[in-house]
């Protein structure tokens, strides 16, 4: 007996996600960020935000903070 079934491929057309940049809070170790012009929230935990490298809104916002450090790696 034979089977008519389709094999049906495990590829899907979903985007990469994108790579994250984490940030070091030198003053709290949790707080909540607010973006007013986003509208929006990031969340300091453990002393650390991340988001995406792509949220130029974010990494603008991070990058003009003298509390928050680029972590490499």
């Amino acid at each position: 007996m034979t089977s008519k079934t389709k094999e049906v491929s495990a590829v899907t057309d979903a985007p990469e996600p994108a790579t994250l940049s984490i940030f070091r809070d030198k003053l709290y170790t949790s707080r909540v960020l607010i973006l007013l012009d986003a509208g929006r929230t990031l969340k300091v935990e453990k002393g650390q935000v991340a988001v995406a490298s792509d949220d130029t809104v974010a990494l603008e916002y991070l990058h003009g903070r003298k509390d928050f450090v680029a972590v490499e790696g």
